[in-house]
């Protein structure tokens, strides 16, 4: 009983939460929009315009993590306050009822407790499809890099596969997990490949460690090198 009751809990919060979170008007510190600068991360962005890191993401779809941030990329920080407290009210009272209805269904099935509440059916569905349809889509790529390290100002090779065939790509250069900017931009193979020399840029020196980024130039789709070791400035 025990179990199924933390089972059904943990459904409705899955269910409902999120659409809570949806209605909580955010203002911001930075206006409307904000620009993403070298170094940044959705927490540095967060902290910066004073929002929260999960506001960023709802309000810039393609944005899953830090990973998928560019510099010079715009980004919106303040959604519409226009909801109000009126939904909240009706997403209370709608809890309170759902709440009711697990009540009575203890003694069922996860399945049947499903099967009794299309609503929360069809909440389960949506999360199941956002969770299928996240990363970097169908692109399942690998990008490598030698030497693994180097000087700013020198040049490394870099050797991509697994990408969209013939496509215009972008290739940048950031911390591991922080926004990137571009270095190069090129176009990729028709077997999906993409081999090309890349210079280190200057600023890499002040990191000492960056990934190589090959990414879509809508920044539909992004994927990174191990991180390389940049040892100082060339000479």
């Amino acid at each position: 009983m025990t179990k199924q009751l933390s089972l059904m809990f943990s459904l409705l919060a899955c269910a409902l939460l999120p659409s809570v979170a949806l209605s909580q008007p955010q203002t911001s510190g930075c206006g409307d929009a904000v620009t993403v600068q070298r170094g940044d991360t959705l927490s540095s962005i967060a902290e910066r315009c004073d929002v929260t890191e999960r506001s960023l993401m709802r309000l810039n779809p393609r944005i899953e993590g830090s990973r998928d941030l560019r510099v010079g990329m715009q980004l919106d920080v303040r959604g519409d306050v226009g909801e109000g407290l009126g939904r909240l009210g009706s997403l209370a009272g709608q809890a309170v009822g759902t709440l009711s209805d697990f009540a009575r269904n203890l003694g069922s099935s996860a399945q049947d407790l499903l099967d009794r509440n299309p609503d929360l059916r069809q909440r389960m569905e949506s999360v199941e499809r956002q969770i299928q349809s996240s990363g970097t889509g169908s692109v399942k790529g690998s990008v490598s890099v030698t030497p693994t390290e180097i000087a700013s100002g020198e040049t490394l090779t870099m050797t991509a596969q697994g990408l969209p065939p013939n496509v215009p790509v972008v290739i940048g250069a950031g911390r591991r997990q922080a926004a990137y900017e571009i270095i190069e931009r090129a176009r990729t193979a028709s077997d999906g490949t993409l081999r090309m020399n890349v210079r280190v840029p200057d600023w890499a020196a002040d990191m000492r460690q960056v990934a190589v980024v090959v990414a879509a130039e809508n920044s539909d789709w992004s994927i990174r090198s191990e991180p390389i070791t940049v040892t100082g400035s060339k000479l």
